[in-house]
């Protein structure tokens, strides 16, 4: 990952990473949801195309993590954030507790027979506890976001930064 290169970040550039990992989970996260809808009561096979798009997107989700969890580890040690400092102090826990949830799911995905409404239900629940699981997260990028034009140029290209690094799978 092209921003673990950093010698250090600024806490707007931090801010701009926090901003494109909660966006690029949720994206995955909802379209992984909107797979599983399409696949609701259809056997394991029946759809190919809906299964290669949600495993798409549910491995997707995990390769999030793993490049947030990178950089939480890179930074969080040495980064003293005047707000919301918790996203460092509890990220590897919330890390944790998410590649937990979503590997449970993926397992429960991975052993059924059909996409049963009982397994969809679950399944997007799940996706909706990761999302809780990050709460503090989503409020800081949506209070920054409020900026819109205003946000730091710092913010902006770390921001960019981290997407394009997530989009180089």
């Amino acid at each position: 990952m092209r921003i673990t290169r950093y010698p250090s970040l600024t806490e707007p550039q931090f801010f701009g990473c926090v901003s494109a990992f909660v966006d690029s989970l949720a994206g995955e996260l909802n379209s992984a949801a909107i797979s599983l809808r399409r696949l609701e009561g259809r056997p394991k096979g029946a759809a190919f195309a809906y299964e290669m798009t949600l495993d798409t997107h549910r491995y997707g989700a995990l390769i999030v993590l793993d490049r947030w969890s990178t950089l939480v580890h890179a930074f969080g040690p040495h980064l003293n954030l005047s707000r919301r400092p918790a996203i460092l102090e509890d990220g590897p826990r919330r890390i944790g507790t998410a590649e937990d949830i979503l590997g449970r799911t993926n397992s429960l995905i991975d052993s059924s027979e059909q996409y049963s409404a009982e397994l969809v239900e679950a399944c997007i629940l799940a996706f909706q506890s990761l999302n809780t699981t990050f709460a503090e997260e989503r409020a800081e990028a949506e209070q920054s976001g409020k900026l819109g034009p205003m946000l730091p140029e710092d913010y902006r290209d770390a921001r960019r930064i981290f997407l394009e690094d997530l989009a180089v799978r």
